[in-house]
């Protein structure tokens, strides 16, 4: 069973707007539901950050998979507080961390909700091989599909608008929890936030999402300890390099019973 992550949501999710509907040489009214997008501007120890277009919910989870996205945060215990105020549309953020991580975001800022990833400074830093790792996660080719298919049949936000986003962190046998956004990066961070809050074990998940995979996602994922990353869209020739450099293995291109393959070593592939 996916699972729902936080309780910060914001229920108005969709806003019907009227418009008209070409079909088959008809033009005629039509009722159209969209996804809404709302600037939250994050307040870090006190000092405005920047603000973010999102979909409003989950906000704890997108805010503080931004911070471990961006290595600001390491453990959660070094979060004092974070509270959501959807009145004002603020996020404030409390953290006991060394100066030097506080550095990394304090540039106040925009991201809006298209397709525009994080702030992310240190990508070396981020996707250098890593020395701990874990034993070699198996993967069968139907894992992969049948966490795919539990991710694009979804029920969410998406089923209405068409207009979103999605992500996910699956285990092999089944999917933990799907979080939606208007941007890919967004969605991704959820996850992230997600896993972070809950403490979730990320070297033996598989981390999926309905975005293309750019060098952003790819970040975000090496700083999650994610072993693979998997899209039913495409990736980017710097995401893969990257994921090289970094030992995560990246699967594009889920559909109609194929996928796309690169392995570096996160996983062992086996096609039952």
């Amino acid at each position: 069973m996916v699972a729902k992550g936080g309780n910060d949501s914001n229920p108005e999710l969709t806003v019907a707007v009227s418009g008209k509907r070409y079909n088959k040489g008809v033009l005629e009214p039509k009722l159209i539901h969209l996804a809404k997008e709302s600037p939250y501007t994050l307040f870090l120890n006190d000092r405005e950050i920047l603000s973010i277009s999102t979909l409003p919910t989950h906000l704890r989870e997108l805010f503080v998979g931004f911070l471990v996205s961006e290595g600001v945060l390491l453990k959660p215990k070094e979060i004092r507080e974070c509270q959501v105020d959807h009145g004002s549309k603020l996020v404030r953020i409390e953290l006991d961390v060394p100066r030097k991580r506080l550095a990394n975001v304090e540039r106040k800022g925009m991201l809006t909700s298209g397709c525009a990833g994080g702030m992310v400074f240190s990508v070396q830093a981020a996707t250098m091989p890593r020395l701990d790792r874990p034993k070699l996660l198996t993967i069968s080719s139907s894992s992969v599909l049948k966490r795919m298919y539990e991710l694009d049949t979804h029920p969410g936000i998406y089923s209405i608008t068409r207009g979103v986003h999605a992500a996910s962190v699956a285990t092999l046998s089944e999917t933990l929890v799907i979080l939606e956004d208007l941007g890919r990066h967004n969605a991704v961070d959820k996850i992230v936030g997600h896993c972070f809050l809950n403490q979730i074990k990320t070297q033996d998940k598989l981390l999926l999402t309905t975005g293309r995979i750019t060098s952003e996602v790819l970040v975000k994922a090496a700083r999650s300890c994610f072993p693979i990353v998997i899209s039913r869209s495409s990736a980017s020739a710097m995401a893969v390099a990257m994921a090289k450099q970094s030992g995560i293995d990246v699967i594009t291109y889920v559909r109609a019973g194929r996928f796309n393959y690169f392995p570096h070593g996160g996983t062992e592939l086996s096609e039952e």
